[in-house]
């Protein structure tokens, strides 16, 4: 078993250190991209991003106030989700629905709008059973590119105001969200595209196939799938439906944007989406590049690359701990599930650990690794199923959503989240050295400590809330799939995940229920707002200060000992507050 363990951990530790090194120099392209500097690809892409920027009437020579910005990103996230919803609820009427699917409920469209504008991609409903072509690629997909791009653009414009030597403005909207299409999302999304299609996924318009099964199955009176010969066998099923569609555009965008969701209901566990082991690689490296990229774009920007660096080690230790910790967990799994001969644990090579819920094809260690990069993230998309994991393995996925997308996070939102915790840390830390708090040589008043503390708090708060709401009114029961600490289990997971513009859920959870979308579709459209709105206000405060010469003696935010205390401040701040509801749930389930 130890042997099978330390294989994961290295495999874990090799892939996460491939995409780190892999982030450094693409962070130097992402910088030069977003900033309008001479590149090769501005050179081949200019025009396009030129037109671009005249067709929506944006201009460079032109900067925004924050106020502005933060208007023009609200704006475009209501525009996005505004036409979702139209699709959504016309779907029936409007072309490529080969399957004659017909429109959505209109507290099931309100719900998938919502979540998909807000980069957050809970998916109610399995996209291949209730969604059109149409609104897989022209609906879903669109969203998945501009919901990232405003993370981009907002991130940049915080960057900006750190390193401002003074002035209101932080840039263009349209011109960031433009540069963050043209430049880095598309192009990226093309490549995972086209190897996804060389590796299997579908990419087409032609309608569902009908094909015969190797091996028939039966289904039994209560519809549970069994074998042929079962006694309680009352049909026999000798054909399946495979969904086709534009499977490998979607799929691509939806990890490289921290989307999440999934064409398939399946998600990425179905062979249709992540059909090999070079896929399953892919896939689970391309979570984490952008966010980590972000990280390093931060050194680049306020030309101190040691920021950089010291963010990016707190991070990596944070996704260590936690991955290290669910992959022990689902390997050891539990003393009853051991007693009952359920855990295999056999030599090196064998399938071994908690396989409750996971391909045989993908395993334990890759589900176990794939789940943490996913809910540390903020992506959602799952290569296994949640409700399988252990309890104690279930608290490392909602610890990395509870701290409020720290650990990575979604693109753009992760990093000003870190950037949140880290200015609170600064304002900590000085106060036990007796130093007037500053960052990057501005200084950190009281405006910028309340918004400092609602981006670090806030997310946990709606969480909670959220949680207490799914539970304590009489429609929840149908929701949380029972009562007690697995039915609490499945409702706290859901706020967390929504909350946490994450995506994923557990599959004890009846998703698609008017309650659980209008409360879960509000949670999300909250989250995405207050984040929104605290970073541009802290991107202005901070543009329009100026910045002052560092002291004697002033505190160091790259040094080793900041960034343990920036880890200290994201455990006790970010994840403590949820240990109460754990105890109620992950926890409870364990010991019982």
């Amino acid at each position: 078993m130890g042997a099978v363990v330390g294989q994961a951990l290295l495999e874990a530790a090799v892939l996460v250190a491939a995409v780190t090194a892999l982030a450094l120099p693409f962070s130097s392209y992402v910088v030069k991209a977003m900033e309008g500097c001479p590149m090769a690809a501005r050179r081949v892409l200019g025009p396009l991003e030129r037109g671009c920027e005249r067709l929506v009437g944006a201009d460079d020579e032109a900067p925004m106030g924050w106020k502005r910005y933060l208007l023009c990103a609200l704006a475009l996230t209501a525009v996005g989700c505004a036409g979702l919803f139209a699709i959504l609820l016309l779907q029936g009427v409007l072309p490529a629905n080969p399957e004659e699917l017909p429109g959505l409920p209109v507290d099931t469209a309100f719900n998938v709008a919502a979540s998909f504008a807000t980069n957050t991609d809970w998916q109610a409903v399995a996209g291949e059973s209730h969604l059109s072509y149409f609104s897989q690629a022209v609906g879903l997909t669109v969203e998945n590119f501009l919901s990232p791009a405003v993370g981009v653009a907002v991130a940049f414009a915080l960057m900006r105001g750190l390193w401002s030597r003074g002035g209101e403005a932080v840039g263009n909207f349209f011109v960031d969200v433009t540069r963050a299409l043209i430049y880095v999302l598309v192009p990226l999304a093309l490549v995972g595209c086209i190897v996804g299609m060389a590796e299997g996924i579908p990419q087409t318009l032609e309608p569902y196939e009908t094909v015969q099964l190797v091996e028939p199955v039966a289904v039994d009176g209560e519809g549970n799938v069994v074998a042929a010969g079962d006694p309680s066998a009352v049909r026999e099923v000798t054909e399946a439906v495979v969904p086709l569609g534009p499977q490998a555009s979607q799929v691509s965008i939806k990890q490289i944007g921290t989307n999440g969701g999934g064409f398939n209901g399946a998600n990425s566990a179905s062979s249709l989406e992540n059909p090999t082991p070079l896929t399953n690689l892919l896939q689970c490296g391309a979570i984490m590049l952008l966010p980590l990229t972000l990280i390093f774009c931060f050194g680049r920007m306020v030309a101190d690359r040691r920021q950089g660096r010291a963010l990016m080690t707190a991070v990596l230790v944070l996704l260590a701990a936690g991955v290290a910790a669910l992959i022990a967990a689902e390997f050891t799994a539990t003393p009853q599930l051991a007693a009952d001969g359920a855990v295999y644990t056999g030599a090196l090579g064998q399938s071994a650990g908690n396989m409750e819920g996971k391909e045989v094809r993908i395993g334990t260690g890759a589900t176990a690794l794939w789940t943490a990069l996913t809910t540390a993230a903020a992506n959602g998309s799952s290569n296994g199923s949640l409700a399988g994991l252990t309890p104690l393995g279930l608290v490392v996925p909602l610890v990395f959503m509870g701290v409020g997308e720290v650990v990575g996070g979604g693109v753009g939102t992760g990093l000003a989240s870190l950037l949140g915790f880290t200015i609170l840390t600064v304002f900590i830390a000085s106060l036990m050295v007796g130093r007037a708090p500053e960052y990057l040589g501005k200084k950190i008043g009281p405006a910028e400590m309340r918004l400092a503390v609602v981006m670090a708090v806030a997310p946990s708060l709606l969480m909670l809330a959220g949680a207490a709401v799914l539970v304590l009114v009489p429609a929840a029961a149908q929701t949380v799939g029972g009562g007690g600490p697995e039915g609490f289990a499945n409702a706290f997971y859901a706020a967390v995940s929504t909350g946490a513009n994450n995506g994923s859920a557990l599959g004890g959870f009846n998703a698609d229920t008017p309650w659980a979308n209008g409360v879960l579709g509000a949670e999300m459209i909250l989250g995405r707002v207050v984040a929104l709105g605290c970073t541009m206000a802290l991107a202005g405060r901070f543009a329009a200060c100026e910045p002052a010469a560092q002291a004697t003696g002033s505190l160091s935010t790259a040094s080793p000992l900041f960034v343990v205390l920036l880890m200290v401040i994201v455990v006790l701040v970010g994840a403590l507050t949820l240990v109460p509801a754990l105890a109620l749930g992950p926890v409870a389930l364990a010991v019982g």
